[in-house]
């Protein structure tokens, strides 16, 4: 996933950003399943990662400048930009009464979303010990 860049200048803001994102979909999947018999109700879905490879790698639009009085226009975009994305499933098929939760499918995905999250976490707490490792070091020589 993002272990090469354990140490990297960024590494607070994406894992924060993994976890916000997380979060924001098992709110989600919550709300699939308390749906699941709720006539006409259509499943939710959250999407971040999208954004965050984008930032990783840099990826934007940017204009080209050929004059200094131009503006600037695009360019990569910021870690603290990006916000998870709420989408309503309209593509999954309906049952008769128009709702269209699979509680199978929901809990598959709490699963492994639970595990992306523990994963987001897991690694926040080693940066942070790490760190703290790094001020304790300091604080003794």
């Amino acid at each position: 996933m993002i272990t090469g860049r354990l140490f990297s200048e960024t590494t607070l803001d994406v894992l924060k950003k993994g976890i916000e994102g997380t979060l924001a979909r098992n709110q989600a999947i919550a709300n699939n399943i308390a749906n699941v018999d709720t006539p006409s109700y259509q499943r939710a879905e959250v999407s971040f990662e999208d954004q965050l490879r984008k930032v990783l790698r840099g990826e934007g639009i940017t204009g080209r400048r050929t004059d200094s009085a131009h503006f600037i226009i695009g360019g990569a975009p910021e870690i603290a930009a990006i916000r998870p994305f709420v989408e309503i499933d309209r593509e999954t098929r309906f049952r008769p009464d128009r709702n269209n939760v699979n509680i199978d499918q929901e809990m598959a995905a709490l699963a492994e979303n639970t595990q992306k999250n523990l994963e987001f976490t897991e690694l926040l707490s080693r940066r942070y010990d790490s760190l703290r490792n790094v001020i304790r070091t300091a604080g003794q020589a």
